[in-house]
């Protein structure tokens, strides 16, 4: 998903996400406004945000539906802040997003994002230009031209000239009452939606800022039901793994007869030889003896000599040694398991070597594959809301405005006495509760949700029957609940952290229709809005195993896939070409790509995602996914002797008859066969990534242009 956050933070190299959530923290949680609850003991169902720079705009998170929003022209005040005037303007968006999709099915979350205490539109109006507030917008529908005297202008067949249609910014109607934004188009992430106004949190002094607020209807997605996998993955306990399967033997031997046998051994095994064969067998196998034997030279004489015996007359052998490629990636390791069901059939491997089930794992860090023994793997990743914790009221006081629930209160007493809230630096509980309460935003059975405030047991924030009223004529000014249709009950709602929900969600890659459109668009153009024009039809083909091939070879933050798809763009032609057009008879002859036979360079000419190119980048391609193998397809060392036996391809086409492996060969080009292109994308050095993929700097100037539209698509 693409997501921001309301205030706009430059996106920093070399970080996980798209953008670091620090500054987010920094400007957040001023001492009124915490989550999930506020000073005077109420539900708080956000954070206020006061930015550094109180002219900051405020912006849509995430491209979404205006639910409504609410203008008024000035502040005012009500009989409860009858001192000072506040801020009640807000904007209310829908949003969904794609969580992930596997052979169980498709993790989906639907939530809304609400921006309250907006300054009035009197002040917000004399922003202009690139500041100017923009949310509101109205399609301007294709209708007939006509001419000066009033009548339809019509074309060369007489039929009537339409207007263009068009996407008109309007101001919105600052009269004070809600509007419904049913008929309004939808909201782009990065739209204006206003500024800070003021915050009614003091009776003297109302804090600058804005009211900042994510909730939901529905919670499921937080389970992962689905087993979908995105963000950091990391395995959660030691895990032995190989580069290389090597398969076992068995032969028999005599146990009381001494082996020729190496006197050391090495990771474990010790090579042992019976007549001219060479094997590896596990140092436990066998046992260290002292023996007698005749000393040289000197009859009747004998010397004491180590020797290797077998401990049983059945070895388990190996024809090289298994000790040379195996190693321990350590609990914590950030690795992705190219298993099912977030991968589906097909789309990884499966080996059973010695009666077991060996799959492939890649060390994110390193960009090396391993084989591990499938059900040894233990990991968990972002989609499965580590530490996010679910918490729901229950009894008689579960739909009130206060917070009862024990637990809660004990972790908001912990976290306050050690946390500082606006910090990152320590993991506070707060931030991953995910809390159950009726919204303040309802006007629904006021007196009855907030009497409790006049109890003598209510404390110090109690309130004299006198003041009561005022408090609830002051709820009820900021209410808007009830006046949006389609809205659901005020007391089923679920509230998240919105500045911890926005730095999570932003890890997962998985891209909606409409995103990839963003970076593929239809619309072919040229210039700075450089594109192809690709046609849904063909982004579709191609989406799922997109979203799954990023995660897989480690395009887990937003600059990394921002250099990728730019240099797919110029590669395939933004999808739409995934067969070199050239006859590939440039390429034919070039030892550099292994094609040693005539016909090689139209036969290995591009194709996929990455335009794959030559013998040689083919032939690691297939033995890459099992479909040759090295020592019985082809020798090692073909491509630089010639005497050797080199890998026969019979058909290339494979590739592209397979969407998702269309796609698997880019990733697998720029993770594992060429690495250095992922530091080269960190560095966000455009050269480097053409050079290493391109091996040149064909289209680079393309490559620029790409990667320059598409920062602003997806940083």
């Amino acid at each position: 998903m693409i997501i921001t956050y309301p205030i706009a933070i430059p996106y920093v190299k070399d970080k996980q996400q798209r953008v670091p959530p620090d500054e987010a923290y920094a400007c957040s949680e001023i001492s009124s406004g915490t989550f999930p609850m506020g000073s005077n003991k109420f539900w708080h169902g956000g954070v206020h945000m006061t930015p550094h720079d109180p002219a900051t705009p405020i912006r849509a998170i995430a491209d979404g539906e205006l639910v409504a929003y609410r203008y008024d022209d000035v502040d005012s005040t009500d009989p409860y802040f009858d001192k000072v005037s506040y801020s009640r303007s807000f904007v209310l968006l829908k949003h969904e997003a794609d969580l992930g999709e596997t052979a169980l099915g498709k993790n989906h979350a639907v939530f809304y994002s609400l921006y309250m205490h907006l300054q009035p539109w009197s002040k917000a109006k004399t922003k202009s230009g690139a500041r100017a507030v923009n949310f509101h917008k109205k399609l301007v529908r294709s209708v007939p031209r006509v001419g000066k005297d009033g009548s339809p202008l019509l074309d060369k067949s007489n039929r009537p000239i339409m207007t263009a249609e068009s996407t008109s910014v309007l101001p919105p109607i600052a009269d004070g009452a809600c509007h419904s934004g049913g008929d309004c188009e939808r909201v782009r992430r990065g739209d204006i939606l206003g500024f800070c106004g003021s915050i009614p949190d003091n009776l003297s002094n109302p804090s600058k800022g804005l009211h900042f607020e994510i909730f939901f209807t529905s919670v499921d997605f937080l389970d992962n039901k689905v087993k979908a996998v995105w963000g950091a993955s990391v395995l959660t306990s030691d895990l032995p793994v190989t580069t290389k399967l090597v398969t076992s033997d068995f032969i028999n031997v005599e146990k009381s007869v001494a082996l020729d046998a190496d006197s050391q051994a090495l990771n474990g095994y010790r090579r042992i030889r019976i007549g001219r064969r060479s094997f590896w067998v596990e140092d436990t196998q066998v046992e260290k003896r002292e023996v007698d034997l005749a000393a040289a030279k000197k009859q009747g004489q004998t010397v004491k000599k180590i020797r290797y015996f077998a401990l049983s007359d059945r070895l388990r052998v190996f024809k090289e040694n298994p000790g040379e490629f195996r190693k321990i990636l350590q609990a914590g390791t950030s690795a992705v398991p190219w298993i099912g069901p977030w991968l589906m059939p097909g789309e990884f491997r499966q080996e059973n070597a010695d009666n077991v089930v060996w799959v492939q794992i890649f060390d994110v860090e390193k960009s090396k594959v391993y084989w591990a023994k499938k059900d040894e793997i233990k990991f968990q990743s972002d989609a499965d809301w580590v530490d996010f914790q679910k918490i729901e009221e229950s009894g008689p006081y579960s739909k009130d405005g206060f917070i009862d629930h024990a637990g809660l209160q004990n972790m908001i007493s912990a976290s306050s006495a050690s946390t500082e809230l606006g910090s990152t630096s320590k993991k506070n509980p707060m931030h991953f509760v995910v809390a159950k309460h009726p919204t303040e935003w309802s006007s629904a059975n006021l007196e009855k949700r907030f009497d409790r405030v006049t109890k003598e047991d209510f404390g110090p924030s109690r309130l004299s029957l006198e003041q009561f009223p005022k408090l609830l004529k002051h709820i009820e000014r900021l209410s808007f609940w009830e006046q949006i249709p389609g809205l659901p009950p005020p007391t089923e709602i679920w509230h998240a952290h919105p500045i911890k929900f926005i730095e999570h969600i932003s890890r997962c890659m998985w891209l909606s229709s409409r995103e990839l459109e963003l970076i593929y668009p239809t619309t072919r153009q040229s210039g700075a809005d450089i594109s192809h024009g690709t046609p849904t039809v063909v982004r579709e083909r191609y989406r799922a195993a997109i979203n799954r091939n990023s995660f897989k070879y480690g395009v887990t933050n937003r600059m990394r896939m921002v250099h990728y798809f730019s240099q797919a763009a110029v590669e395939s032609k933004s999808l739409n070409l995934m067969l070199e057009e050239e006859t590939g008879v440039r390429y034919e002859g070039r030892p550099d790509l292994g094609n040693v036979e005539q016909g090689d360079g139209p036969k290995f000419k591009g194709r996929g995602f990455k335009q794959l190119t030559g013998r040689y980048n083919y032939s690691r391609y297939w033995e890459y996914r099992g479909w040759i193998r090295e020592g019985i397809d082809f020798d090692r060392g073909w491509e630089t002797d010639s005497r050797k036996k080199y890998p026969t391809i019979d058909n290339p086409n494979k590739v592209i008859e397979d969407v998702f492996s269309c796609i698997d060969t880019a990733g697998w080009y720029i993770s594992v066969l060429r690495p250095a292109a992922l530091s080269a994308m960190d560095r966000d050095n455009i050269d480097a990534v053409t050079s290493i993929i391109n091996g040149g700097d064909n289209g680079i100037a393309d490559r620029r242009l790409f990667t320059a539209r598409l920062k602003g698509v997806l940083l």
